[in-house]
Formats: structure tokens, C-alpha cells, sequence
């Protein structure tokens, strides 16, 4: 049985061209209340939005998202997951446990900005709006960070345009429910292109209003074509997070321990033997004029592995001295190479 509500959201589609209207006042603060009143986790409330009226940041974020009709949506909303707001009621308390940036708060936060924006979108197409999301935000979150000016614990997570609609899409087909919703535990395909041909044919008839003259390709190629195209930055997502003070607890894990698809390498891998990072970093670099020259350095690894642990009574005794970066990675029982890599990008960060 199918309502009003059901077949709005089945024929939901993704409008990027507006009309010059602005949204009437009322209806913006209906979308404001809808989101304030969304389902968010504990009711801890992890969320925020910017309403991006300034045409200048928009510009800015227009060139992040590489797409020019973010200047144009009457109405422009960034949610962002916000543990800053929680975390200074509890600093006016005199509480500052190490939970209130911990990674458990933050997907809490990112799961309510997501359920936020959904219901916005959701309220929005039924005043006959419509709207489409910018995950391509996170082209360079640091840069939406500084355009937003966002404070430590907050991290930008989806972009909302809105306005009344100046196109009519096509719907978008999508894969057949049965490839995506399964009973009791996942269902892998034995041949997932054989298993979406008929998917395939069904993109390849239909076209994006945005370049009309072309036919986009079939669903399985597209999947190569993205992953190909990936963004650098966006691969950085973590640094960023960090950067953000989102504590999310790192630890190494063995490779055996972590698992993966394909775990065969290619035949043909040149093996290049490690001898310096970027920073100067050698396998027979001093574990004390290590930490004399970045002190962080110390309690970075007493987050990533447990068996570093050890550092802290060295320290004491004076042994660190006698100590290279080979030997720390014995006591970790890591690739030496790879902790060297760990160090420096922290040491990138700061």
C-alpha cells in the first residue's frame, strides 16, 4: 500500500537548476524545525547546520565542489557534525574526560547530520521544492573548515541546495533492491557483471540533464571510472579529522589481522630497499633525538600500540639513548619502514 509520502520519495530526484524565487521565510524555518526535531543519538543533539547566505563563501565553496550551481540554489546548507557545543556545557561543569572527542562521539555526531539532512530534503520536496545533496564537500574539507570558520570538534559532513525546481530529470534507474537488501546475513554474487546486465542496459538509456548529448555509461563501468578519478584529498580524510581534535584511538594491526578482498600481490613488485624518509628518518635514527626533536612524537605512539608502553619506563632509565627506530619496531612488531611512514605523517601534521 502506497500514500502520498511513499511515492514522493520514489520519485525523488536531484534538481540542480533552480528557479529565481527565493524560498519564502516560513518554509525555511519549518525546514529549521524539522531538522532540530530529528532523531539524534543519547539526544545529545551532535549536530549543527550553516545556512550559507554570504556570496563570497559561496563562491569559495562552489570551486571546493568543483560545481558552479552552488552559487545558484536559493538556499545552501551545510550540516556538520558538532561535539564542540557538548564538549563546552561539560567544560563549564569542570568535565573534560577524554569521551567527549572520542570516535564514538563522532559518528554519533556524523550519523545525526546525515539523519538532519535527510529529513530537511524529505520536508522540503513535499512544500515542492527540491534540492540536491554536495558530498562534494569533502574535496578539500580542510578549506570548507577554514571558509566556515568551524571550531575544534566540528567537522563539515553533507551540502543541501534547495530551491523550486527549473528542470524535470529523469528518474535515475537503480539496481534492483535484491543486489542491496538481504535476510539475516550478506549475500555475495558469484559474478556481480553478469548478475547486473540487465541494470547496465538500463543506464546506458538513460541520460543526466547535466550533458544531455551523452549517454552515461553502463553502472559496472562507472564503478572503475570513480574509483580511477580519486581524489587525493578526500584520501586525507582522517588527517583532517585529527586536525579537527577528534581522538580516534589508532592502533596498528598487523596485516594479517586486517581483512581485504585480494590478498594476492601482482607477480612482477619492485622491492626497493628503505633507507631515508623525507624528513631524514633512517632505520638507525636515535630513538632520543628523535623525541628531543618532536616530543609529540612520544605520546603518538603510546596511542597506536599498546606495546610501546615500554617507551616510558626506557625513558626513565636512560635506554632510549642506546635505542634506533630498527629496535622500536621490534617492540611493536612492525615493518620498520611503515612505523617510519606513521611518524612522519604525524609529523606532517603538526
Amino acid at each position: 500500500m502506497r500514500n502520498e509520502t511513499v511515492e514522493r520519495l520514489l520519485g525523488h530526484r536531484s534538481i540542480r537548476a533552480y528557479k529565481d524565487k527565493a524560498v519564502e521565510k516560513e518554509i525555511v524555518d519549518n525546514l529549521i524545525e524539522v531538522a532540530n526535531h530529528t532523531s539524534t543519538s543519547m539526544g545529545m543533539q551532535s549536530f549543527s547546520i550553516i545556512r550559507v547566505t554570504d556570496k563570497e563563501k559561496r563562491t569559495k565553496i562552489a570551486s571546493i565542489c568543483n560545481q558552479e550551481y552552488v552559487k545558484d540554489a536559493p538556499e545552501f546548507w551545510v550540516f556538520i557534525a558538532d561535539l564542540y557545543r557538548n564538549s563546552s556545557i561539560a567544560a563549564e561543569q569542570d568535565c573534560y574526560l577524554d569521551t567527549r572527542n572520542d570516535a564514538d562521539r563522532f559518528f554519533q555526531g556524523f550519523t545525526d547530520a546525515c539523519l538532519a539532512a535527510q529529513n530537511v530534503l524529505v520536508a522540503a520536496e513535499s512544500y515542492g521544492l527540491g534540492g540536491v545533496f554536495f558530498g562534494s564537500i569533502s574535496n578539500d574539507l580542510a578549506g570548507i573548515i577554514e571558509v566556515l570558520n568551524l571550531p575544534e570538534y566540528t567537522f563539515p559532513v553533507l551540502g543541501l541546495g534547495i530551491g523550486y525546481p527549473d528542470q524535470e530529470p529523469l528518474l535515475k534507474p537503480r539496481m534492483d533492491s535484491k543486489f542491496k537488501v538481504f535476510e539475516n546475513e550478506y549475500k555475495k554474487e558469484e559474478n556481480y557483471l553478469d548478475a547486473l546486465k540487465e541494470y547496465d542496459e538500463e543506464m546506458k538509456k538513460y541520460y543526466d540533464m547535466r550533458n544531455p548529448s551523452k549517454y552515461l555509461d553502463e553502472f559496472t563501468k562507472q564503478v572503475v571510472n570513480i574509483l580511477t578519478a580519486a581524489n587525493d584529498k578526500k584520501s586525507h580524510i582522517i588527517t583532517v579529522m585529527r586536525k579537527q581534535g577528534f581522538n580516534l584511538e589508532l592502533e596498528y594491526i598487523p596485516e594479517s589481522e586486517i581483512r581485504t578482498m585480494f590478498k594476492k600481490t601482482p607477480e612482477k613488485i619492485e622491492k626497493k630497499e628503505f633507507e631515508e624518509s623525507k624528513s631524514g628518518l633512517k632505520l638507525d635514527t636515535n630513538l632520543q633525538e628523535l623525541f628531543d626533536m618532536y616530543p609529540f612524537v612520544k605520546s603518538y605512539l603510546l596511542s597506536i600500540n599498546p606495546k610501546f608502553n615500554k617507551i616510558a619506563a626506557m625513558s626513565m632509565s636512560g635506554r632510549l639513548n642506546e635505542m634506533t627506530m630498527t629496535d622500536l619496531a621490534d617492540m611493536g612488531e612492525m615493518p620498520a619502514d611503515s612505523l617510519i611512514y606513521m611518524i612522519e605523517s604525524r609529523i606532517d601534521e603538526e
